[in-house]
């Protein structure tokens, strides 16, 4: 009797022990499928986004960055406060207007880069907190950031910088103005910073090398195009994370491709942006005009290796030289 007992509590438990492991192994399987279908969505939404954020990352070197600059004009308009004017104190002493340049005169007063704006704003209301102080400076900032002028990534010296300028005209036909750009923000370019930034960071673990050189040569179109010196340094960050992936030639190969590639969607945004703004376009039209082109050659440029195409044109380049010089012996 005890051991008919035993044997059915053995059974008991063997029967317990194969429907928990049972459960457990649905349970198992029911987290695997979860997290694979997570990580596909995942996924998913990453190529979306790449895809977006590689077409708008040419939309501020387009024509909308004026829309831009005004929207932020229009945010912070209102009149000069103690704190814009300590930023101009030089320009506005007329012993030393003279030599700032005129209305170039931020690259030169030192009193608009980031650190010569606090510097000049620091004790120049009494009544102001230093939380007030700050407030006013920034808003002071950005007003001067939504002018055509912009604000100066550094001081430079009048007489150095009007050299170097000359210099670069006449040897390598670098215009002035472009030159100026290149030492200046707007609000435009800052958002372009941000979203350079962004995408980089978004991808800077996940892409492969062909991505990541995508984003690289879009990134550094886009700042060229806008003479966008904070996007620049982005481009040049994300172009030293896409040699430091291609570890082979195939990678290199791929790095190719997608600069290719990255070139190919941020021009199909300008030009369209460029097309739909002569046509008389508003910005908003504009702005879903330039995405839509941008994700359009994103998808079609998928499709298209450059790298395989020069393999294939210099294969028949090359079939076609012996066929040649084979016709020319037996001739």
């Amino acid at each position: 009797m005890g051991s008919k007992v035993k044997r059915v509590k053995t059974a008991v438990v063997a029967g317990t022990q194969r429907g928990v492991a049972k459960a457990a192994g649905i349970s198992l399987v029911a987290v695997w499928r979860v997290r694979t279908q997570s990580r596909a969505a995942v996924d998913k939404t990453r190529a979306s986004a790449a895809q977006v954020m590689s077409a708008a990352q040419a939309l501020v070197s387009s024509d909308l960055s004026t829309d831009i600059n005004q929207l932020v004009a229009a945010s912070v308009k209102g009149a000069p406060t103690v704190y814009d004017k300590a930023m101009d104190a030089a320009y506005l002493d007329p012993a030393l207007r003279a030599g700032l340049g005129g209305s170039y005169h931020r690259l030169f007063d030192g009193g608009h880069t980031i650190a010569g704006a606090v510097r000049a704003a620091q004790g120049v209301s009494s009544d102001d907190t230093v939380v007030q102080e700050a407030l006013g400076t920034i808003k002071a900032l950005l007003r001067d950031a939504s002018t055509p002028r912009g604000l100066p990534l550094a001081t430079w010296d009048k007489s150095t910088y009007d050299s170097v300028a000359a210099s670069l005209e006449s040897n390598f036909n670098i215009p002035k103005e472009w030159f100026y750009e290149l030492n200046t923000y707007d609000s435009a370019d800052l958002l372009g910073g941000v979203i350079g930034v962004v995408s980089v960071i978004y991808r800077w673990n996940s892409a492969d090398t062909e991505e990541f050189g995508r984003l690289a040569c879009s990134i550094g179109m886009s700042a060229a195009v806008s003479a966008n010196p904070l996007l620049m340094v982005v481009a040049i960050v994300a172009m030293a994370r896409a040699f430091n992936k291609a570890d082979s030639a195939e990678e290199f190969a791929e790095l190719i491709d997608g600069s290719f590639k990255g070139a190919l969607t941020s021009g199909a945004s300008v030009a369209a942006i460029a097309v739909a703004g002569s046509a008389g376009a508003g910005a908003g039209l504009v702005l879903v005009v330039g995405v839509t082109a941008g994700v359009l050659a994103y998808k079609v440029s998928e499709k298209v290796s450059l790298v395989a195409v020069v393999r294939f044109a210099k294969d028949q380049a090359t079939v076609i030289l012996e066929n040649v010089v084979e016709t020319a012996r037996l001739a």
